[in-house]
């Protein structure tokens, strides 16, 4: 019984995980699209697609390391440093400020 319900979890786990990288395909094509609309001027550009892509895969990451934490804690063998998380934090602050400056300049440039 205990072999069928662990099986039962990781095809739990393995639907959802296929569930969430077809979202995220799904919403990295939407993206693409309102650029390609963009650049070539068949509509006004909308960058909600772009910042919810990035704020899925940014939790999704950092959920993932925060799990990985957990599971090292008590090891005394194998320890990690905090710098791969402020360089991530720090990634997204200089990429929200190049976006949002870009995004500023491309709607008062029209």
């Amino acid at each position: 019984m205990k072999q069928m319900d662990e099986m039962d979890r990781n095809l739990k786990l393995h639907s959802e995980e296929f569930g969430f990288k077809t979202a995220v395909l799904i919403l990295a094509v939407y993206t693409l699209f309102e650029g390609y609309k963009n650049i070539f001027n068949y509509g006004s550009y909308n960058p909600l697609p772009g910042f919810i892509l990035i704020t899925v895969l940014c939790v999704q990451r950092f959920s993932e390391m925060s799990m990985k934490r957990k599971m090292i804690a008590g090891d005394d063998e194998y320890k990690e440093p905090n710098k791969l998380l402020w360089s991530i934090v720090i990634g997204i602050a200089v990429f929200t400020v190049i976006l949002s400056i870009g995004s500023f300049l491309l709607f008062n440039l029209h």
